[in-house]
C-alpha cells in the first residue's frame, strides 16, 4: 500500500533540494577527470569527503563552520544530524572509476548525480503517494526510470538502457539514507558494464 504525503513541501524546501541536488552534477566530471588524473581525482576526493566530515561534526556539535564547507554542509544536508549522502556519493563514484570501464563508471555517475536529481524534485513537487516504507514517491521513482532510460541510451544498447534503468530505480526507491549515492554509481555502474 501507498501513503499519501501528509503535506506538501514548500517552495523553500523545494529551492533547497534544487541547490542541494545542483551540487551533485559536477560528480558527472568525476569519471572524465580520473581517466585523466587517476591519483589526483582519488586523493582529492579523499579529502574533500575528510573536510566535509570534519565539517558536519562541527556543525552537529553546533561549532563554528569550515567556511567553505559549512556553507556546503548546510546546502547538502537535511537534517540535523551527521549526513553521509554527499561522503557516499564522492565514495560511489570514486569506486566506480576506479574499478570499472569508463563508459560504465560514467553510466553510474549519470543515475546518481543527474537522475537521482531529477527524480527527488518531481517526486518532492509532483508526488503524492509514496512507495510502501519508504519516503520516496512512484512518481519521483518513475521521473527516475524514464531519465534514466533516456540518458542510459547515448551509451547502451536499448535493452541494456532499460534493464539498468529498471534495476536502479529500484536501488533508488528502496535506499535509505542517502546510500543510494553509494550504490547507483558502483551497482548501476556494474549493471551498465555488462551491456558494453
Amino acid at each position: 500500500m501507498s501513503a499519501p504525503l501528509s503535506t506538501s513541501p514548500s517552495s523553500v524546501e523545494i529551492h533547497r533540494e534544487l541547490e542541494r541536488k545542483a551540487l551533485h552534477l559536477p560528480g558527472l566530471l568525476v569519471p572524465w577527470i580520473y581517466q585523466h588524473f587517476p591519483k589526483v581525482t582519488v586523493l582529492g576526493l579523499g579529502l574533500i569527503s575528510l573536510v566535509y566530515y570534519l565539517s558536519e561534526l562541527r556543525r552537529v556539535s553546533h561549532k563554528s563552520t569550515l567556511p567553505l564547507f559549512g556553507f556546503l554542509s548546510k546546502k547538502l544536508t537535511r537534517t540535523s544530524h551527521l549526513d553521509f549522502a554527499p561522503i557516499f556519493l564522492a565514495v560511489g563514484l570514486c569506486v566506480a572509476s576506479v574499478f570499472l570501464p569508463f563508459k560504465a563508471a560514467f553510466s553510474g555517475a549519470l543515475l546518481a548525480c543527474l537522475c537521482d536529481a531529477i527524480a527527488a524534485l518531481v517526486g518532492m513537487q509532483f508526488g503524492r503517494k509514496r512507495i510502501f516504507l519508504t519516503k520516496k514517491t512512484y512518481l519521483g521513482t518513475l521521473a527516475f526510470f524514464l531519465t534514466a532510460t533516456l540518458s542510459l541510451l547515448f551509451i547502451l544498447p536499448w535493452h541494456g538502457a532499460l534493464l539498468t534503468a529498471l534495476a536502479a530505480s529500484a536501488i533508488e526507491a528502496f535506499s535509505i539514507e542517502g546510500i543510494d549515492n553509494l550504490l547507483l554509481p558502483i551497482l548501476g555502474g556494474m549493471l551498465a558494464g555488462l551491456f558494453l
